[in-house]
């Protein structure tokens, strides 16, 4: 059981490489999502809004900036 577990894990590392890898080629220059990470954290921080709401707001400004780095 144990060397299944360690194969299925070894075949997930795998294939998450090789999908990231194949995304490569596609990759926004990261100035640009600097740039929009940074605006959209400061348009959040000086929103007149509840602590959660801006939590919110902030993870998907952090979301948006994984996508825009991984070409997605």
């Amino acid at each position: 059981m144990r060397k299944l577990a360690v194969l299925v894990l070894a075949g997930l590392v795998l294939v998450t490489a090789g999908v990231t890898f194949a995304a490569a080629p596609d990759l926004n220059d990261q100035t640009d999502c600097n740039t929009n990470h940074q605006k959209c954290r400061e348009y959040t921080l000086n929103l007149d809004s509840p602590w959660y709401k801006v939590a919110v707001l902030l993870t998907a400004c952090d979301i948006a900036f994984g996508k825009c780095m991984l070409g997605i």
